[in-house]
């Protein structure tokens, strides 16, 4: 079994520096049956760190240089030219645990699962907020559901998600309408889970396979969790239909707004601030449901792009080869 990590990475070169010194680490190199597959498309000096660990780690190190924006472009990009049996998705900021590779042979070793969702694990700058309530945590990525393998009733986070690779050509590739540097800035990695559990396949939860995520204060504001919701909103709409014609259901909306508002006001006159939050978050997710269906509407294509085989194609002829 041959294992690809996989990062798509934009403008973050230190932090992928920092993800990969914890991969391409001492107990790892051991093995040479593993590789890291880097796909960027910066403007800093992310290719610069690169070419420093592809001279350093010459048998386990190779990058891409992707110049089609968009993550779920990078992802189809990855697939296509990674070696593995098994691909790793894992976001361009955490940091791996020791054997992260290990653990990752050791459940593929010993379980028939298709796809499975790795430990991640929350590192929260200045701490866990008291307006944000817990129910929160799988919006910022946490995936902790105890130190048992189990069987995955939800969907796959890609902070750290493993997968493989005879899976995608099945099911395609990453819908590119979907996730960062897409009209819809994420909610790729949910929709391609959705279209893996529709195939048959099954997933599984892993803790051994282990990542630790870091949250910056930036994103542990009222306002960026809040346009979250009324992106995954916007998200949902890509397969979700509305209950009632666009313009009744507009009408809802703003209805539920209101009434959302004003028990926010109350939650929070009574000392219950992530309560609060969470009324204004649902009301939220359901004005980008009605957005995107409104764009829908203005002529905004819906269907989204599932063809691996068409990524393939598009990336043999405008991506040059893995250095």
């Amino acid at each position: 079994m041959f294992i690809s990590v996989l990062i798509c990475t934009r403008d973050r070169a230190e932090r992928l520096g920092q993800v990969l010194s914890s991969l391409l680490r001492h107990g790892n190199l051991e093995s040479q049956d593993w590789e890291v597959l880097v796909v960027e498309s910066s403007t800093d000096r992310t290719g610069e760190v690169c070419e420093e660990f592809r001279l350093k780690f010459p048998r386990h190190f190779r990058f891409v240089r992707e110049e089609r924006l968009g993550k779920s472009i990078a992802l189809n990009t990855a697939i296509a030219a990674a070696r593995g049996d098994v691909l790793a998705f894992i976001d361009d900021d955490v940091i791996c645990a020791s054997d992260y590779v290990e653990g990752i042979r050791s459940v593929f070793d010993t379980q028939t699962a298709d796809a499975v969702q790795g430990r991640v694990l929350l590192e929260c700058e200045g701490g866990w907020p008291d307006w944000l309530g817990g129910t929160y945590a799988l919006m910022a990525d946490v995936r902790d559901y105890g130190p048992e393998v189990i069987d995955l009733d939800g969907t796959l986070c890609g902070t750290n998600m493993i997968v493989r690779a005879n899976v995608f050509k099945k099911v395609g590739g990453f819908a590119t309408e979907l996730g960062p540097g897409s009209a819809v800035g994420m909610w790729e990695d949910t929709e391609i889970s959705l279209r893996i559990r529709k195939a048959g396949f099954r997933t599984i939860y892993a803790p051994q396979i282990l990542v630790y995520h870091p949250w910056s204060q930036t994103r542990l504001t009222r306002s960026f969790i809040r346009k979250r919701y009324f992106d995954e909103g916007r998200a949902q709409a890509y397969y979700a239909d509305l209950p009632t014609p666009l313009f009744r259901f507009g009408l809802y909306v703003v209805k539920e707004i209101l009434r959302q508002e004003a028990a926010a006001i109350w939650h929070l006159c009574a000392g219950h601030p992530a309560a609060a939050l969470g009324c204004q978050c649902e009301a939220r997710s359901q004005a980008g449901l009605f957005w995107q269906h409104w764009l829908f509407k203005r002529g905004v294509p819906r269907r989204l792009s599932e063809s691996l085989t068409s990524c393939n194609e598009a990336t043999k002829r405008e991506s040059p080869v893995a250095i």
